[in-house]
């Protein structure tokens, strides 16, 4: 093995001594992080020991690493007792640092392959027998396979992918069959809607737009319970608005249903039975996957961490909503506002992908539609929304009518207004507004008609 100066004895103790010291800290690193990226045999170990504990659902405190490196006949390997303590003691550990320090590992690994190819690549130029064109084949091909080592992990021939299809459709013959349903990523719970965008599948980026007073949070907080409660999945809500009690209270102001104005102003004037709907809408929560991070102005790296968290605790994760895109931050510097939109939708579609889950993201429109007669949105409504359209899997645009027409003829009814939609038709879905109880409800097939009838909203 090369003998190399790439490393940080430094970083590398910092990483394990931030592990060793925050509970469920190694969620943040498993996906990132493998013994190869430790270049002190001593650390290597210390951190395999760390993920063997993880993997058995066990702490892995300095105790307890020590306990398991003695059992496993590595402790002397690994430094012995004083080693431990002395990492713990001395590593200028940081919790809030430990993904920047396991990125700076990775950066150091990567580092270090390209010098060891480097070297076989001066070694072979030393050599006079071998021809230029060998040299600088064998020279492309090594560095090469630095690029593809991890790209070739999700390399799949079209035959697989093709046949992976077919068995999915035969599960859902299969369950049709049996007179059951079989939901592959999440629906919404209105049923017009899910008509029209069937199943929101795992990796997508969905946009929920609109102006304010139209509903954008409350039917965020319609699909997290259809998803959370209905469909058993595990969901994370970034609600970097609204405190988290505030969600908690829309939530079961929605499930009781009681109303809302009356819970938070008057609960003493509530009726009775939306008293008792509100205290059995709290007891049912406690069964409920949900989880709320109300961290304020969030980052992609908030948004991450909560992820990992929520899919460590659970599992698995069904759908994460972001409440709202035009507060989200980055200490990151960009020239113009619509390239930092697209960094913000690109991550959050490739983190769709990445944690194989939904991505619900709330986004606010453009004022100038307000100057319009039809105030319906559209999509150039969308705040810098090149990234967007591109990005988004599915965009809904919300819209009450009667918000700007208080005479209107579609009073108490809600439009979802599919601006794109990749995987079906364009279209607009139609709901009871409720918004006192926090609730969008599903219409009854007489009552779309007789929308349809009305010239269906437009």
């Amino acid at each position: 093995m090369l003998n190399t100066k790439i490393h940080s004895v430094q970083i590398e103790q910092a990483v394990l001594a931030a592990l060793m010291t925050v509970s469920e800290s190694y969620t943040h690193v498993e996906n990132l992080l493998t013994e190869d990226d430790f270049h002190a045999t001593r650390h290597k170990l210390i951190f395999k020991a760390v993920a063997d504990l993880d993997a058995k659902n066990s702490p892995y405190d300095a105790v307890l690493v020590n306990e398991w490196l003695a059992s496993h006949g590595m402790i002397e390997q690994a430094g012995g007792e004083q080693y431990l303590i002395q990492v713990m003691q001395e590593a200028p550990s940081s919790f809030y640092n430990l993904v920047s320090y396991a990125e700076k590992l990775k950066d150091l690994t990567t580092c270090r392959k390209v010098e060891e190819e480097a070297h076989k690549i001066i070694q072979k130029a030393q050599n006079l027998t071998v021809s230029r064109g060998e040299l600088v084949q064998e020279a492309q091909g090594l560095f090469a396979e630095i690029n593809t080592e991890q790209a070739s992990e999700s390399l799949f021939h079209i035959h697989e992918a093709a046949a992976n299809t077919f068995l999915e459709m035969h599960e859902k013959m299969t369950a049709a069959a049996a007179g059951k349903t079989m939901i592959k990523g999440i629906q919404t719970g209105i049923h017009d809607l899910d008509q029209k965008l069937g199943d929101i599948e795992p990796g997508c980026l969905t946009v929920i737009a609109a102006r304010p007073a139209m509903g954008k949070t409350t039917m965020m907080q319609v699909i997290a319970s259809n998803v959370a409660i209905f469909q058993q999945k595990p969901v994370l809500i970034m609600s970097g608005e609204m405190p988290k009690e505030q969600i908690a209270m829309r939530m079961c102001c929605a499930a009781g249903p009681a109303d809302i104005s009356k819970v938070r102003n008057a609960p003493h004037m509530l009726p009775q039975e939306e008293f008792t709907a509100y205290t059995r809408a709290v007891t049912m929560f406690a069964n409920v996957p949900l989880q709320i991070n109300d961290t304020s102005r969030p980052s992609i790296a908030n948004i991450r961490e909560s992820i990992r968290k929520v899919k460590h605790q659970y599992g698995s994760i069904g759908a994460v909503f972001i409440d709202y895109l035009q507060i989200m931050k980055t200490t990151k510097q960009f020239a113009r506002e619509d390239l930092k939109i697209a960094y913000f939708t690109g991550e959050l579609k490739a983190m769709a992908k990445e944690f194989d889950c939904v991505i619900v993201l709330l986004s606010q429109l453009n004022r100038e539609l307000e100057k319009r007669p039809n105030k319906r949105p559209m999509m150039s409504d969308l705040r810098e929304s090149g990234a967007i359209e591109q990005d988004a899997d599915q965009i809904i645009f919300l819209y009450r009518d009667e918000i700007y027409h208080k005479d209107s003829k579609y009073r108490g009814i809600a439009e979802a207004i599919l601006g794109k939609n990749r995987h079906g038709e364009p279209g607009t879905a139609y709901m009871h507004a409720q918004l006192k109880y926090c609730q969008f409800s599903n219409l009854d097939s007489q009552a779309i008609e007789q929308i349809h009838g009305l010239g269906g909203g437009v």
